[in-house]
C-alpha cells in the first residue's frame, strides 16, 4: 500500500508563483494552522499575525453553529434521497433495465466516498493556508476536480459490471407483499430491488453497453456539479474563517447521493429510446476517453499526482463491508415497523458525525507534520470536540423522532423510544471512537486519512448501526414496549 507523501511545496507548482510561495512560508506561517486549532487571528503591527488561543467556551459556541446545520441538513438530505429512490423505482427505465436499479446503492457507496474524500483533502488544504495564494489555490482546485473525475469516471465503470453481474446472479424474486410507507425510505446501499420485468427488446450487450454509458454520464456530471460546489463552499469557509471540517463532509455525503441519482435517472431516460442504436456506445467511448484525458490532466499537476493510485483498497474493502449492512436490512426491513425510516438516522447521522471528525483530526495531523508547534497549547482538544459532535446530535434525532411520530408516518411507543435513543447514542460514540483510533493508526502506518479513513468509517458505522437498531426492536419488544413485529 501507498504511504503518504509530503504535500508538494506550492513553489513547484510554478516558478510565477514565487512571491506568493514566499508569502506563505513568511507572515503567514502562524495563520496556517489558526482554524484547526480553533485560534483567533488578529493583525498587529505592520501586518503581522498572532493567534490567541480560544476559550473553551468559544470552541463550543463555533463548533455548535457550524455542525448543527450541516448534520441536519444531511439527514433531511438522507430523507429526500429515499423518497427519490422510491420515486425513480416507477419511472420506466428503472423497470424495464433492472441493472441500472442495481446500479444504484453501488454507484452512491463508491462515489459518496470519493466525494467525501475530496471534501476532508481540501478542508486539510483550507486549514493549512495552502488555498490562501491565487495561484497555488487554482493549481490545488483544479487537480482535485480532475482527481475526482478520474475516479468517479473508473468506479462507474465498475459499478455498471458489478450490477451486471449482480443481476446475473440474482433471480428474479417472486411476488413481494407490498410495503407499507414506513418502510420505503432507506439508508444510501441499502436499496432493495424491484421486481424484475423479463423480456426485453433489447440484445443483453446493448443493456450493457446502456448501462455503462448512463452510470460514467451520471457520476461524471455529478463528479464535475458537486466537486465544483464543494471547491467554492470550503473557498467561501475559508474567506469567512469558517472551519470547513466542520461543514463539508456532511454536506459532501447529503448531496452527492441526490444529484448522482437525479442525474442517473434522467440519462437514463433520455437513452432508453436510443437503446438499440449506436449512440450509447458512441457516448460510452467518449466517456472512457474522458477518463483518459482526466488521468492526463490529473498526472500533470504536482500537487494530486501521487493520489491518483492512493485510495482504492478502502473503496473496495468499503463495498464489501456494505454487504453485511445490506443483508441486515433486507433481513429486518420487513420484520419491523419502521425499520427502514429509523434505518436512515442510525446509520446516516452517526456516520456524518464520524466524517466529521476525521477530518478534523486528519488535519491536526498534517499540519503538526508540517512544523506545527508540539506544545499542549496546540492540542487539537479531541475530547472536547467529540462531546459536542455527540451532544449535536442527540436534539437532531429528537427532531426527527418527533417529525415521524406527530406527521403519522410511524407511531412511536415511549419505551421504545428510550430504547432507541440509548442505542443511538451508542452509535454515535462507536463512530466517534472509530473515528480517532482509525485515523490516528492509518497515519502511523503512513496512510493518508484523508485518503484511507473515510470509506472504512462509513461502512462500519453503517453495520454497527444496523446492529443496534435490530437490538433495540428486540430489547424494547422484551420491555413490553409496543413494537409492531411481522411473521413472529
Amino acid at each position: 500500500m501507498s504511504t503518504i507523501h509530503p504535500r508538494p511545496s506550492t513553489s513547484s507548482a510554478d516558478a510565477d508563483t514565487d512571491s506568493d510561495n514566499a508569502s506563505l512560508n513568511g507572515d503567514e506561517d502562524d495563520s496556517r494552522r489558526a482554524l484547526l486549532q480553533d485560534g483567533n487571528v488578529e493583525a498587529v503591527g505592520n501586518g503581522a499575525l498572532e493567534k490567541k488561543r480560544m476559550s473553551n467556551a468559544a470552541f463550543i459556541k463555533e463548533m455548535l453553529v457550524e455542525t448543527f446545520p450541516t448534520l441536519a441538513f444531511s439527514t433531511v438530505g438522507l430523507v429526500f434521497t429515499g423518497e427519490l429512490v422510491e420515486t425513480v423505482a416507477e419511472w420506466e427505465v428503472m423497470k424495464k433495465i433492472d441493472e441500472l436499479f442495481i446500479l444504484i446503492p453501488v454507484l452512491n457507496n463508491m462515489k459518496g466516498n470519493l466525494e467525501m474524500n475530496l471534501s476532508a483533502r481540501l478542508s486539510t488544504s483550507a486549514n493549512m493556508g495552502e488555498l490562501d495564494s491565487g495561484p497555488v489555490r487554482r493549481g490545488l482546485l483544479a487537480g482535485n476536480i480532475s482527481l475526482l473525475q478520474l475516479q468517479a469516471l473508473i468506479v462507474s465503470a465498475l459499478a455498471s459490471c458489478l450490477s451486471f453481474a449482480l443481476a446475473t446472479a440474482l433471480k428474479p424474486p417472486h411476488d413481494e407483499k407490498k410495503k407499507k410507507h414506513t418502510g420505503r425510505l432507506y439508508r444510501r446501499k441499502h436499496v432493495k430491488k424491484p421486481k424484475l420485468h423479463p423480456g426485453h427488446e433489447a440484445p443483453v450487450w446493448r443493456e450493457f453497453v446502456m448501462v455503462l454509458a448512463t452510470s460514467m454520464s451520471a457520476a461524471g456530471l455529478s463528479a464535475l456539479t458537486l466537486g465544483s460546489f464543494m471547491c467554492t463552499l470550503i473557498v467561501v469557509c475559508r474567506a469567512f474563517r469558517l472551519n470547513p471540517d466542520n461543514i463539508a463532509p456532511p454536506i459532501a455525503s447529503a448531496l452527492g447521493d441526490l444529484l448522482t441519482l437525479c442525474i442517473l435517472g434522467l440519462v437514463g431516460t433520455a437513452l432508453l429510446p436510443k437503446i438499440l442504436t449506436i449512440f450509447p456506445t458512441l457516448l460510452a467511448t467518449f466517456l472512457l476517453c474522458g477518463a483518459g484525458g482526466a488521468f492526463f490532466l490529473t498526472r500533470k499537476n504536482t500537487f494530486v499526482q501521487h493520489l491518483i493510485g492512493l485510495g482504492w483498497t478502502p473503496l473496495f474493502l468499503a463495498m464489501i463491508i456494505s454487504t453485511g449492512s445490506g443483508l441486515a436490512l433486507d433481513s429486518f426491513v420487513d420484520k419491523y415497523e419502521g425499520y427502514g425510516l429509523l434505518a436512515i438516522v442510525i446509520g446516516g447521522l452517526p456516520g456524518a458525525v464520524g466524517s466529521v471528525f476525521v477530518s478534523r483530526i486528519s488535519t491536526y495531523l498534517h499540519s503538526s507534520s508540517e512544523g506545527g508547534p508540539d506544545d499542549d497549547d496546540e492540542d487539537p482538544r479531541l475530547f472536547l470536540a467529540a462531546s459536542v459532535l455527540f451532544s449535536v446530535t442527540i436534539p437532531i434525532q429528537i427532531l426527527f423522532l418527533s417529525f415521524l411520530h406527530f406527521s403519522g408516518w410511524l407511531e412511536l411507543h415511549p419505551t421504545f423510544v428510550v430504547v432507541f435513543l440509548v442505542f443511538f447514542c451508542t452509535a454515535v460514540i462507536a463512530s466517534l471512537t472509530i473515528a480517532n483510533f482509525l485515523t490516528h493508526v492509518l497515519w502511523a502506518r503512513g496512510l493518508d486519512p484523508d485518503m484511507y479513513a473515510l470509506p472504512i468509517q462509513s461502512s462500519l458505522v453503517d453495520l454497527i448501526g444496523q446492529c443496534l437498531l435490530v437490538a433495540s426492536f428486540e430489547v424494547a419488544r422484551a420491555l413490553g414496549g409496543k413494537v409492531v413485529a411481522h411473521g413472529s
